[in-house]
């Protein structure tokens, strides 16, 4: 490494608080917040960052962590020579958008200056996400050539169209799509971690399974064709009431399209004998922090439909109608036993 590069690293490193490791979970909040609030922040934002980072130690911490961070480069332009302060400059938090902002503090975690600013490098592709939803929200959007999509909870799109394509690529979560003919007559696909997509006139949801290891396609109206990522790959195709897990090993299992696969777009959970330890999971996906249960109940079937909106109150059903009791010990930590 050149001493200009070294010099750079330098003004870089941080003088963070130690007190052992953050949830990569909190670790992103406080990304998220710090980035929010260098943009047209309204009281509100500032009073509900306020109680965010008041309503448990870690997030105070993480906090503190970047703002040293933040503080250290501000320091270490002062100090520097011009050329490298310049450059240094370019790339510190002096960066107006939400999305640079946290690119600026990847880019600086990639260079050395602590592992405390994203421990997760499976993370970084979402913070960068061009369309994002975050836990418990849904997102919809309609994009340039009248493509219809929807973002369900904590789900990530980056989207490529150009004067040759279409494409989404699906960076984690699950998508409803409702296609549009183009009039440039670009081929329209959609891009998992496991396989590509191609529709063909159609409205479907496609979910990313496994963390990234499979794919599970719904389609609503249309047909999809599905094949892995190499393109030589023979597709296979979904049609309209059908449903599909493609994995990334090759395996492909079709059956008919269960109403639990597009619930959510009504804001819904449908539940049909679930066992509980795949309901509680489930519903873990519309709401931060842990939720589980004990293993004298996980298999203790679930049936109904609950409403998404308000996940306290699907917990405190699940003891109207099961004989379980709810532990909740924070907000960010709940298990369900035996009643």
């Amino acid at each position: 490494m050149t001493q200009e590069a070294m010099d750079g690293v330098k003004l870089l490193r941080p003088h963070a608080p130690e007190a052992g490791r953050v949830d990569p979970k909190i670790v992103r909040q406080a990304a998220e917040w710090w980035a929010r609030l260098r943009e047209d922040a309204t009281d509100e934002d500032r009073a509900r960052f306020e109680r965010w980072r008041q309503s448990q130690p870690a997030h105070e911490l993480a906090w503190m962590r970047l703002v040293a961070l933040t503080r250290d480069v501000n320091l270490g332009v002062a100090e520097a020579g011009h050329d490298v302060a310049a450059r240094t400059l370019r790339q510190a938090p002096l960066i107006q958008s939400r999305r640079n902002a946290i690119r600026w503090m990847v880019t600086a975690a990639g260079l050395g200056v602590g592992a405390w600013v994203v421990s997760e490098r499976s993370a970084i592709p979402r913070l960068l996400a061009d369309v994002r939803a975050g836990t418990g929200e849904r997102r919809s959007l309609t994009l340039p050539d009248g493509t219809r999509l929807e973002l369900n909870t904590a789900s990530a799109v980056d989207l490529r169209y150009n004067a040759h394509q279409r494409e989404v690529v699906l960076l984690a979560g699950e998508i409803l799509v409702t296609t549009a003919k183009d009039s440039q007559g670009r081929p329209f696909t959609v891009r998992t971690r496991s396989g590509v997509l191609t529709p063909v006139g159609t409205r479907f949801v496609v979910r990313d399974l496994d963390d990234g290891q499979a794919l599970r396609v719904a389609v609503l109206e249309g047909a999809v064709d599905v094949r892995g990522l190499d393109r030589a790959a023979m597709p296979r195709r979904v049609q309209a009431g059908e449903q599909a897990d493609y994995s990334v090993a090759g395996g492909f299992v079709s059956q008919a399209l269960e109403p639990a696969a597009s619930a959510w777009i009504s804001g819904m959970l449908i539940a049909d004998e679930m066992p509980l330890a795949a309901f509680l999971q489930e519903l873990g996906r519309y709401r931060p922090g842990r939720l589980s249960c004990s293993d004298d109940v996980a298999a203790l079937r679930v049936v109904g439909a609950f409403p998404l909106a308000d996940t306290g109150k699907v917990l405190a059903m699940l003891q109207d109608v099961l004989p379980v009791r709810v532990r909740q010990y924070t907000r960010y930590w709940v298990t369900v036993g035996r009643a």
